[in-house]
C-alpha cells in the first residue's frame, strides 16, 4: 500500500509491504536522511523486517552512514538517472542467504554465452493487448502458474485496478485459452517501467512467448517516450534470467531474501535493466 509522507521538509512515497515484510521508499523529494527516523521507527512498528530506499546517487554516502548498503542499481530510475537500490535489515535471518554462491554461478554462466536476441515470427498463437474483460482469465493464470506471488494478482479486482492505473498487460492465445502474459507497470513521473507479472502455463513452455510479449511491450513503452525499463527476476530461475539478458537487458545486482513468490518463500531477485 502506498503512502506519501511529509517529515522535517522532506516528502517520500512509501510502499508498506506487509505481506512481504518490507517498507520501500520508491520515490523522494529533499534530504532523506531527514525521514530516515520515521520511517525506521514505522518500519519497526509494523514488523517489517526490511527497509530498501531507492536512492538517488547523490544521497548514496548519507545513506550508507545510516546503515544502509547497496544491493543494486536501476538505470534511468529517476528521468534518467540511475537509482541505487539501499537496504537496511531490521532482523538477522532477513539478510542471510544460502543460495547466493550459485546464483552467482548462474549469472555468470550466462555471461559466457553471447547474447542471441530472439528470431523469427511468433509461433501459431494470437497475442495482443490486455482488456478489462480478460481480468478473470489472467487471475487464473496466475494461479495456476504460482503458489504464492507477492502481489494480490490472483484477485480479478486487483488486476482491474492496475489496468486502470498505469499497468498495462499483454497476453498470448491459443484459440480461446489465456496461455501467456507480461505486463508493464509504468511510472510516467519518473519516465520508467517495470517489465513484470511474466506468466507461461507449463505445457506451452519454450516457445519464447515471454520474449514476444516484452518485445510488444518495450515498443508500446517507446512510444509513450518511456526509455529506461527493468524486471526482477528470480536469481533462482535460469530461463527468465536467460530471457531478459537475451533481450538485452543488463544485469544490475541482486536482492536478498526480497519476496514471496512461487512456493520456496522468501527468494533473492536479481536486477536486469535496459534502455530503450
Amino acid at each position: 500500500m502506498l503512502k506519501s509522507i511529509k517529515s522535517n521538509g522532506v516528502t517520500a512515497v512509501l510502499d508498506h509491504d506487509s505481506f512481504n515484510r518490507r517498507i520501500r521508499v520508491v520515490r523522494y523529494d529533499g534530504a532523506i536522511e531527514q525521514a530516515l527516523p520515521d520511517i525506521v521507527a514505522a518500519a519497526k512498528e509494523e514488523d517489517a523486517e526490511k527497509i530498501i530506499v531507492y536512492t538517488k546517487q547523490q544521497d548514496e554516502a548519507v545513506l550508507a552512514r545510516q546503515l544502509f548498503a547497496p544491493e543494486g542499481f536501476l538505470e534511468g530510475y529517476y528521468l534518467g538517472h540511475s537509482a541505487c537500490v539501499m537496504a537496511r535489515y531490521l532482523t538477522e535471518k532477513r539478510r542471510q542467504t544460502d543460495s547466493y554462491i550459485k546464483e552467482q554461478e548462474m549469472i555468470e554462466a550466462l555471461y559466457r554465452t553471447a547474447p542471441h536476441p530472439r528470431s523469427g515470427n511468433s509461433p501459431n498463437f494470437t497475442m495482443r493487448k490486455a482488456e478489462i474483460n480478460d481480468m478473470y482469465q489472467l487471475s487464473m493464470l496466475f494461479k495456476k502458474v504460482f503458489r504464492t506471488y507477492p502481489t494480490p494478482v490472483f484477485d480479478p479486482a486487483y488486476i482491474e485496478k492496475t489496468m486502470n492505473e498505469n499497468v498495462m498487460y499483454y497476453v498470448m492465445f491459443d484459440h480461446d485459452r489465456l496461455i501467456s502474459t507480461a505486463s508493464a507497470d509504468i511510472n510516467p513521473e519518473l519516465g520508467h517501467a517495470e517489465i513484470t507479472d511474466c506468466a507461461v502455463l507449463p505445457e506451452y513452455r519454450g516457445h519464447s512467448l515471454t520474449s514476444f510479449l516484452i518485445d510488444a511491450l518495450e515498443k508500446e513503452m517507446a512510444e509513450k517516450a518511456i526509455f529506461h525499463v527493468f524486471s526482477l527476476a528470480r536469481a533462482t530461475s535460469f530461463g527468465m534470467n536467460a530471457v531478459l539478458y537475451h533481450s538485452g537487458y543488463q544485469y544490475g545486482g541482486r536482492l536478498i531474501n526480497n519476496c514471496y513468490i512461487a512456493a520456496e518463500g522468501l527468494e533473492n531477485m536479481n536486477i536486469w535493466c535496459k534502455h530503450l
